[in-house]
């Protein structure tokens, strides 16, 4: 009698665990990554990415340490801010010296070929074209 019930004692401390020891076991698996989970495939909309030139190159630097001879390609937003028209790439905005050009694509991603004085924070507009769709 006293042997029957160890046994059904053990029985039920097992059935008791059981449910547990397999619990623990499930939860310390590794689960699979979902390597699309954490960054999209495509940038969202609206956002331009920041494309100016953030420091200069020898040649910059022996010409003038305000401005570059050499025309670049800046791209970013036209937007009006003060009554002036900049363009705004990320979080940096930049003067445009020709406000005539600029105002005819308010709102829009814009290409502009031109070069920087970094004195004034302005660009020297050379020409604007609408950017192409990323």
């Amino acid at each position: 009698m006293k042997r029957m019930l160890s046994v059904l004692a053990t029985m039920l401390l097992t059935a008791a665990l059981l449910p547990m020891a397999l619990g623990q076991s499930q939860s310390q698996q590794p689960h699979p990554v979902d390597p699309t989970a954490h960054s999209p495939a495509t940038p969202p909309q609206g956002s331009t990415p920041p494309t100016f030139p953030t420091d200069q190159s020898a040649d910059d630097k022996s010409a003038s340490s305000n401005s570059s001879d050499t025309a670049k390609t800046f791209m970013g937003n036209i937007v009006q801010r003060k009554g002036d028209y900049v363009l705004r790439s990320g979080d940096k905005e930049y003067k445009l010296d020709d406000q005539s050009k600029a105002k005819e694509y308010v709102g829009k991603d814009v290409k502009i070929l031109g070069t920087l004085d970094r004195q004034s924070n302005e660009i020297k507009v050379k020409s604007i074209d609408i950017s192409p769709t990323i």
